[in-house]
């Protein structure tokens, strides 16, 4: 009784086997495949100009620098390039930056002005990104805003700054793709 069990449990798994195989074998021979980031075929590689910087915040412009080199090209699905070499040029202004209070924690008659509870980070910028070879703007934005929040009483505005740059890669991500 073990020995006929053994023997359909194998066949079973030899014909699942064969079937898998099959299947990889049928996918690895079509000519199907992702194209990366949505840009034309001839955008390959990209140049991110340090934006210039409007703001008094002096080290703003190269963390949003440093971040759009992480993000920007395997999000666009391209390589970096230097500026004589690229396909297309992402450039911009810093042009606001502003940190307000948004909530303030009440406080009882007779005790000093309330604190703020929560901050938020403003952060505008104007982008184009060219394509070199066309010698065209593909993609502009006169006003991208990035918002970022942080709790003032446990929190710095680094955080808040981290959140509205990651807001305004995702916006120039999302408005490149849109153009392709």
């Amino acid at each position: 009784m073990k020995s006929s069990h053994f023997r359909r449990t194998s066949g079973r798994r030899a014909v699942e086997l064969g079937l898998a195989l099959a299947v990889v074998a049928v996918l690895g021979g079509c000519n199907y495949g992702f194209e990366g980031g949505g840009f034309p075929p001839h955008i390959r590689t990209i140049y991110i100009e340090p934006f210039q910087n409007e703001t008094p915040q002096f080290d703003l412009d190269q963390k949003l620098y440093a971040a759009m080199l992480d993000e920007l090209p395997g999000k666009l699905g391209v390589r970096v390039a230097g500026e004589q070499a690229a396909h297309a040029i992402v450039r911009g202004v810093i042009s606001s930056y502003d940190d307000a209070a948004q909530s303030f924690t009440p406080t009882a008659p007779g005790q000093p002005a309330p604190a703020a509870s929560a901050h938020e980070v403003r952060i505008t910028v104007s982008v184009q990104l060219i394509d070199v070879r066309d010698h065209l703007i593909r993609w502009e934005s006169q006003r991208v805003l990035g918002r970022g929040a942080y709790r003032p009483d446990t929190q710095s505005d680094a955080m808040g700054q981290e959140e509205a740059i990651a807001s305004i890669i995702q916006q120039i991500i999302d408005g490149a793709q849109s153009q392709w």
